[in-house]
């Protein structure tokens, strides 16, 4: 878990991986976005306007009225939908009666275009207002929140887009391509504009919102969201943080705690190192020390006796470090050496030092169970008579003797790593603390504790080792879980994006047009089928385990999925396959279509042959820029940490408004 905390409450403060100023990232994130929307906006509607009033004059009054009822179709959809929902109808009726919200949101959908404007420019108003104050001032955050500020007329957007943009492509081209080579040029303008920023603001708004739902997850709010919402949003991130630097600062004391909880381990390894070079030397060095060879012998299963040869040294104490003092360097110096050689057993008696009290106890008598002494063996001389052949003893006693005498002086010395290992236990025992509760586990014996302190548990499976790794694992008092999503776009991100989904769109809606001249029954089939293939794959990806609201939004979202893939409303849990899917069964419908029409028909003019080409190179556009967008200016995966005793802000029973 990284101390940087990520979530998309707000576009990010970096373009292509670099952190930009704070003044850039309102040029790039507010000002020119809110410029060029507004100037879509009021071209895109002035040019529907004409468009119809211009079809009425040719006395084509079908033509005229449907570009006209698909101008006004997007606000009333608006008002029905904020008031069907019931989160919009408190809100609106907190600070005013329910009948004041009603009527403000009747002369919004009256004077549509107006209160637009008045929305795109009071964004623009207050990012310019962010541009005069400091960096990271509060006014400026402020302004910012200003900007940001949810409204109904973002809704009315977002439907304007799929209820009237996409549609109207359909329409015009329709229009355009059944008329003979005796056109109106005057309207063929108008229907050229009105194609190009319809399929603009299609694009826009698609960009926008074609991860939201991922986004929503970790921060971010829906443009139309209530104030409690935004709130409980607010409060998630809040949460989030104070949970990420709790476990932060959990983490960092257990590490120190770690690493403190031994503090004589650096002194023990120096300790080792200096017996190690202390011992090197006294085995190198010869001046003051004695040697003496003693020849005994050893008993052996009570069978023989064994000639043992002992080689003994006695140095005088070397000099040791006064703070590397160990018990082993004062057995050293208490206890000489003894190295034994047979031709100086004579001299046994001339070494003063053997004269000295031996400092070592003498050995506890025996129990009174052990069994008689046994009898003395006298040693052997030279004029003894060969002892006979020992008809009992075989190849393998002869070789388990040799091995129990080469093992009885690593059996000492097994004798002194035990009790090395015992001093060891009990110093740490007796000096080093015991670990802090955070590395042992869940402490239950303290229910009546009011401080309520993330622990740390381990969690492996059963029948696994542990290991370091495997103990740290944070925990929080309450039950929580991980939410996963992405931040928002960049400004590299988003106009890559944007100028994929233009040439996606073109290539789809004139798929479609074209097909529909031609063939506007198999045009029906051919869109019915398709959405119902989108219903499926919506009721497979939901399990049909949704209220009858949303059953009804999704019924909206199959009719979108006709010309674009939006993550609205629904997270998708494999977002590759949804996408990948989606795009192989686009490509395959335009490319059978395209194939059948520009095969089979016999054309009376260019057009037909221009849309042909435009159809493939947008395609080809389209396919290099979502490899571009996805391998290099996809958006970060983020995490939120949330408690799961507390749902999503209004997760269940929220509507589209």
């Amino acid at each position: 878990m990284t101390t940087e905390l990520g979530h998309a409450a707000s576009p990010p403060g970096h373009i292509l991986g670099y952190t930009i100023r704070s003044r850039t990232r309102i040029y790039v994130s507010y000002i020119i976005p809110t410029c060029l929307g507004l100037l879509v906006y009021m071209l895109q509607t002035s040019t529907d306007l004409a468009l119809s009033y211009q079809h009425f004059r040719r006395h084509e009054p079908g033509y005229g009225a449907g570009t006209l009822v698909l101008v006004l179709l997007p606000p009333l959809l608006t008002y029905v939908l904020v008031l069907s929902s019931r989160e919009q109808r408190s809100s609106a009726s907190a600070s005013r009666s329910k009948c004041m919200g009603c009527s403000l949101g009747l002369l919004q959908l009256l004077f549509f275009p107006f209160a637009v404007v008045y929305r795109f420019t009071m964004r623009l108003f207050w990012s310019v207002e962010a541009l005069y104050h400091a960096d990271d001032d509060v006014e400026r955050m402020k302004c910012l929140g200003k900007v940001t500020q949810t409204s109904n007329i973002e809704l009315y957007l977002l439907i304007q887009a799929y209820a009237q943009a996409a549609p109207q492509i359909i329409l015009q081209m329709y229009h355009m391509l059944t008329q003979d080579i005796f056109r109106n040029y005057e309207t063929t303008t108008l229907q050229s504009m009105c194609l190009v920023f319809a399929a603009i603001d299609l694009a826009g708004i698609t960009t926008t919102y074609h991860r939201i739902e991922s986004q929503r997850r970790v921060g971010r709010n829906y443009p139309w969201a209530t104030p409690q919402q935004v709130e409980a949003q607010r409060c998630r991130l809040e949460q989030n943080e104070r949970l990420c630097g709790e476990a932060e600062r959990r983490k960092r004391e257990s590490e120190r705690s770690v690493a403190t909880s031994f503090p004589q381990s650096e002194k023990i390894m120096a300790n080792f190192h200096a017996r190690q070079e202390s011992g090197n030397q006294i085995e190198t060095s010869a001046v003051g020390s004695h040697e003496l060879h003693v020849a005994g012998h050893d008993e052996v299963d009570n069978d023989a006796v064994e000639k043992l040869e002992i080689i003994a040294m006695l140095h005088p104490p070397s000099s040791t470090a006064a703070g590397n003092v160990t018990d082993d360097d004062k057995m050293h110096q208490a206890r000489p050496k003894l190295h034994l050689h047979r031709d100086e057993l004579k001299h046994l008696d001339s070494i003063e030092v053997l004269d000295t009290v031996p400092e070592t106890p003498a050995p506890p008598p025996p129990p009174a169970t052990a069994p008689a002494a046994l009898p003395m063996l006298r040693l052997p001389t030279e004029n003894d008579p060969p002892a006979a052949p020992d008809l009992r003893r075989t190849e393998s006693d002869t070789g388990y003797r040799r091995s129990k005498r080469i093992s009885r002086p690593l059996s000492q010395l097994e004798t002194f790593k035990d009790m090395l290992l015992v001093n060891a236990q009990l110093y740490i025992k007796d000096h080093v603390p015991r670990p802090p509760k955070v590395l042992i586990g869940r402490v239950d014996e303290e229910p009546n504790s009011d401080e309520r302190t993330p622990l740390v548990v381990a969690q492996t499976p059963k029948g696994t080792p542990l290991t370091p790794k495997d103990v740290v694992d944070f925990y929080f008092p309450r039950p929580t879980k991980i939410v996963n999503g992405i931040q928002q776009d960049d400004f590299a991100g988003r106009t890559v994006a944007f100028f994929g989904w233009i040439a996606f769109i073109i290539m789809r809606m004139l798929s479609l047009a074209t097909f529909c001249v031609f063939y506007p029954r198999a045009f029906f089939i051919v869109v019915g089928v398709h959405y119902a293939l989108m219903l499926a794959a919506l009721a497979l990806e939901t399990r049909c385990r949704v209220s009858w609201s949303r059953c009804l939004f999704y019924l909206l979202l199959g009719y979108i999925y006709i010309f674009v893939l939006i993550e609205l409303r629904v997270c998708f849990k494999s977002i590759r396959r949804w996408y990948i899917s989606y795009l192989v069964l686009v490509l395959a419908e335009n490319i059978t279509m395209t194939a059948i029409w520009y095969g089979n028909e016999q054309f009376e003019s260019w057009w037909f042959g221009f849309i042909w080409e435009w159809i493939v190179y947008s395609g080809i556009l389209f396919l290099a820029t979502i490899v571009v967008y996805y391998c290099i200016l996809r958006p970060k995966d983020v995490t939120l940490i949330v408690e799961e005793d507390e749902a999503p802000p209004q997760q269940s029973e929220q509507s589209v408004a």
